[in-house]
């Protein structure tokens, strides 16, 4: 005996069920591939943005203007320089010069290229005189006895308010004045930590780089002071060597 052939259904009428899932799927999944292609516009303002947050994050390096977009350039610069030892530097300063970041007539702070100290020209220098003061050389040796031990480059800068000297005295301009006094603590540090030359540079920039406005006295004071820059010099530091120093007290 011949076996039934089974009984089809009849199907309902429209679309199968597991179409209405299948077609929510590929909606979503279209939906994400235009949001893809609306990120992948390059926004220039915006990638500087982000490159500066990554370069904060995992280290400095020295300032590159970018004018385009980026290329297959190498990320990682020769001259990177270690956030860590950066930071370490830092710190071995506010060490030596606790009291007088705690009283306001020096400060320290840690840039994209290196370690910033910022002292007040009254602390070292007399009104309109490039001859550093006894209190000035006892927290220039604070500062020299650190910076001489690193393999680090030094610019030391001038600068002054907007005020202009007084006629017939040593110095002809703010230009003058502001230059004297970065040389004086250069020569200082030399003759007294025996620091190469080479690792040292001196520059005075007057009136040009205003921390506050000169409309005001305490503006005017705030602008006559005298910076350090130290940027430290990684690539001849072995990773022993930089491992030493970061766990060194």
């Amino acid at each position: 005996m011949a076996a039934e052939e089974p009984k089809q259904q009849e199907c309902p009428p429209g679309a199968p069920v597991w179409m209405c899932t299948f077609a929510d799927l590929m909606s979503l999944l279209l939906c994400f591939f235009v949001l893809l292609l609306s990120f992948s516009v390059m926004d220039a303002q915006r990638y500087k943005q982000v490159a500066g947050s990554m370069k904060d994050a995992f280290g400095i390096q020295r300032e590159t203007r970018v004018t385009g977009s980026p290329s297959g350039d190498v990320m990682v610069a020769t001259d990177f320089l270690s956030t860590p030892l950066a930071v370490k530097i830092q710190q071995n300063i506010n060490e030596e010069i606790a009291e007088e970041i705690k009283s306001g007539i020096i400060e320290t702070e840690l840039t994209h290229d290196g370690v910033l100290v910022r002292m007040k020209d009254s602390v070292a220098f007399d009104l309109g005189k490039a001859v550093i003061k006894e209190n000035g050389k006892t927290i220039l040796d604070k500062i020299g006895k650190v910076i001489a031990g690193v393999n680090a480059k030094i610019t030391v800068s001038g600068h002054t308010d907007n005020i202009p000297l007084k006629k017939g005295g040593p110095y002809s301009s703010n230009w003058s004045l502001s230059t004297a006094r970065a040389v004086a603590v250069v020569e200082y540090w030399s003759n007294q930590f025996k620091i190469p030359t080479h690792r040292m540079s001196a520059a005075g920039y007057a009136e040009g780089h205003p921390l506050e406005s000169n409309d005001t006295e305490a503006g005017r004071a705030a602008n006559r002071r005298v910076e350090f820059k130290i940027q430290a010099n990684q690539t001849s530091m072995s990773m022993k060597e930089l491992s030493d120093m970061l766990i060194q007290k």
